[in-house]
């Protein structure tokens, strides 16, 4: 007598536990041996570096997004 395909056991998948990632995505976020002081981050000028690290991040795209206009308007 067949068997009624909603009642055939079926695997669907892995297991929400499995370990499915083999390599790190992103390298420098491993950085597992490099210890954060806290020190640091009280310092006298952490926002003055904080803002500049950031201002200097955005000047970097906005001069890349310059040099890619700069080469659609060359042909």
């Amino acid at each position: 007598m067949p068997v009624p395909w909603a009642s055939r056991i079926r695997k669907m998948g892995r297991s929400a536990h499995a370990a499915v990632r083999l390599a790190i995505d992103d390298p420098p976020m491993d950085d597992c041996g490099i210890l954060h002081r806290i020190g640091e981050d009280l310092s006298e000028n952490w926002l003055e570096a904080w803002a500049e690290r950031g201002v200097q991040a955005i000047e970097d795209y906005l001069a890349k997004h310059l040099a890619f206009l700069s080469f659609l308007e060359d042909d």
